[in-house]
């Protein structure tokens, strides 16, 4: 399912859009829709502001379906240790997602700056900095929540009555840390053990059922036994710990947190919270400049989205904090959260990264969603083209998923390991993407284990034979290019041959013509199509005249001028460009489907300036060259033309080229 939407610039410039951070100049906002299972859709959503864009990619996920469920990614081989989402995503059985989440040390040797619990295991602690670092809380029953974590670790002493709060667990530590620690076998195969600044320190090894198996001072480093953890002193005496712990004290490690709520079962760091109960919050860990972000939210009927942008590129600035905020804010939800961003944003969809990665940075961990009860019997295949308009040789990506009987997605299949194909037109398949090599409606099909999903598309063509380019009985309009030439003597014969020919009655349309000498001499009714000419209406036709030498929607006149002739009843829409047919790079998109979508009621001829006459259908927009007068080698002199167009029976245009020298 897809849905685009095109928006005039004059709505936005009066802030009616809903959910752009940058209305004033928004041309268009974009979304296609894939689901990937009955409760879970994919969505990729382009913010077009003509100069700049917004590509935003939602993992969107109703958490009341139980067959949802969240975990932690980690690196198997200790948390130290980074990892990188895309390889580790296909090793996690059930996994739909993924995303980038806590913060990190960018070193060798890494620590998360949050909290870490695994199904109720604790990990690392909160972040020191806790009134700036919130934290991911999930529950026994799937409730999600953003908060921020005061407490520390405890380490309750069952044998003895006793309690103590231990502020750090499985961090990296400066050697100017001073106080106890405690590290795990999931962070550390060993104890640091004494060395010159700690020559005395004191070591507490715990086993993995909880018992205090030795109390070391001044000893070399000790494995930490597999499952099990050490209370460690840095920089002091220890004499703490050794009077609080003797060996076979029975132990329990927590946090207030969980006694207070024992129902918590998972908790992974994050950034600063950016919205609660629907209102945004004050930013508490703010990060400088525009780039990649990742976020997290929740909406007011319980749906999770995983939220990531583009960023860092020529026309992708991307998101600061304050942006993403707004956008969260604007789309309605009711929490939501900053996640690490820049180069670690990861938003692992359908087997692959979706947002842009010049390169994949390791990340310390990553909040997974997964599929349950998937029964291994697929139903049905979803395929969603993320592209409406497609014209031949248009790379169209695909996303194909399949859904189990369940309703979940099966994860075994991703689109890049189902069988693409097309019927109704020729394609090749490029990856996950089909590329068109004939035009015609058809589907995009997706097939795996013998079922077979489709979607429709109509494939136009990219550069057709017109039918409209034929001559007629009686030219109705003669179109003319710049003539403004005065080096050239035989431009001069040529510009008075033209001007013997006309008649009182012509209509002539002059673009960008710039030599009045010549306009004032022609017979008729001369209108020149300048930049910011007025539209101007010929019985059943507009001209509009448009200049793209620089970003077309820089100017609000021309592109309103555009849409009132779109919008009108006239059955013919002539567009005089002052230059090439191509607009902005980020414009032609927009451009283009705004054509095409009025070609469907309309004749729409677009005639452009260029260096060779071509005249061709793309989609049902005719594309008609002419050659500026200066830019004409003049060689030939029967290839000097001008264009004429005809009136048919039904009074559309018909047109054809007109040799000034025949």
């Amino acid at each position: 399912m897809k849905k685009s939407k095109i928006l005039p610039l004059m709505l936005l410039t009066l802030g009616l859009s809903a959910n752009s951070i940058f209305a004033a100049s928004m041309i268009e906002n974009e979304v296609y829709t894939a689901p990937l299972s009955k409760s879970i859709n994919f969505k990729k959503i382009t913010e077009n502001y003509a100069r700049t864009a917004n590509n935003i990619y939602i993992l969107e996920a109703d958490l009341n379906d139980k067959n949802n469920k969240l975990d932690v990614m980690l690196n198997t081989n200790g948390i130290s240790n980074r990892l990188s989402i895309k390889n580790t995503a296909p090793t996690i059985p059930g996994l739909v997602g993924a995303i980038n989440a806590d913060f990190f040390l960018m070193t060798k040797n890494s620590s998360s700056i949050g909290t870490l619990i695994k199904d109720k295991k604790i990990m690392s602690s909160p972040a020191e900095a806790y009134n700036k670092f919130a934290n991911i809380i999930i529950t026994d029953d799937g409730a999600v929540s953003f908060e921020y974590i005061t407490d520390g670790v405890v380490v309750d002493n069952e044998t003895k009555g006793s309690s103590q709060k231990i502020q750090i667990m499985n961090k990296q530590l400066s050697t100017a840390f001073m106080g106890n620690a405690i590290l795990s076998s999931d962070f550390s195969y060993a104890t640091p053990g004494k060395n010159s600044k700690n020559p005395k320190r004191v070591e507490v090894i715990v086993s993995p059922d909880g018992y205090v198996t030795e109390v070391r001072e001044n000893s070399p480093s000790a494995p930490i036994p597999y499952g099990g953890y050490a209370i460690i002193s840095y920089n002091t005496t220890g004499s703490d710990l050794k009077t609080i712990y003797s060996v076979g004290d029975k132990v329990t490690l927590t946090m207030d947190i969980l006694k207070a709520r024992p129902n918590i079962k998972t908790i992974i760091g994050g950034g600063s919270v950016l919205i609660k109960d629907g209102q945004k919050t004050w930013i508490t860990n703010t990060i400088p400049g525009k780039a990649q972000r990742s976020a997290l939210a929740i909406t007011n009927d319980n749906k999770l989205l995983m939220v990531a942008n583009d960023g860092r590129q020529a026309l992708t600035a991307g998101f600061d904090e304050k942006d993403m905020q707004n956008y969260l804010y604007n789309l309605g939800v009711k929490d939501a959260i900053m996640l690490d961003g820049g180069g670690s944003t990861a938003l692992y969809v359908d087997g692959k990264t979706q947002n842009y990665q010049p390169s994949e940075r390791a990340v310390i961990n990553a909040l997974v969603l997964k599929n349950e009860n998937q029964t291994g019997v697929i139903e049905k295949i979803n395929v969603t083209p993320m592209d409406d308009i497609i014209y031949v040789g248009d790379e169209v990506p695909v996303i194909a998923s399949a859904q189990a009987t369940s309703g979940a997605k099966d994860t075994n299949y991703n689109t890049a390991n189902m069988n693409l194909s097309s019927q109704g037109f020729q394609s090749t398949v490029k990856g996950s993407s089909i590329v068109p090599t004939t035009a015609g409606k058809g589907q995009i099909i997706a097939s795996v284990g013998g079922v077979i999903g489709a979607a429709d598309v109509n494939v136009l063509e990219s550069h057709a034979h017109d039918s409209k380019n034929v001559k007629g009985a009686m030219p109705k309009i003669n179109i003319y290019p710049d003539t403004q030439d005065q080096s050239s003597l035989i431009t001069d014969i040529l510009k008075f041959k033209i001007i013997a020919n006309s008649q009182a009655g012509d209509i002539n349309i002059l673009i960008g013509n710039g030599d009045l000498t010549f306009s004032n001499k022609l017979n008729g009714e001369n209108l020149i199509a300048n930049t910011g000419t007025p539209l101007k209406t010929l019985d059943k036709t507009i001209v509009v005249s448009l200049n793209s030498a620089k970003p077309l929607y820089d100017n609000e006149v021309q592109i309103q001028n555009l849409d009132k002739a779109l919008n009108s009843s006239a059955q013919n829409i002539i567009i005089a460009m002052q230059s090439g047919a191509k607009v902005g790079l980020l414009e032609q998109d927009v451009f283009d489907k705004k054509l095409e979508s009025y070609a469907q009621t309309k004749n729409i001829y677009l005639i452009y300036k260029s260096d060779k006459y071509d005249a061709y259908k793309r989609g049902n927009v005719s594309y008609i060259s002419i050659i500026d007068f200066k830019n004409n080698a003049h060689q030939n002199l029967s290839n000097v033309k001008y264009l004429q167009m005809f009136e048919d029976a039904n009074g559309g245009l018909t047109y054809d080229y007109k040799a000034v020298v025949e």
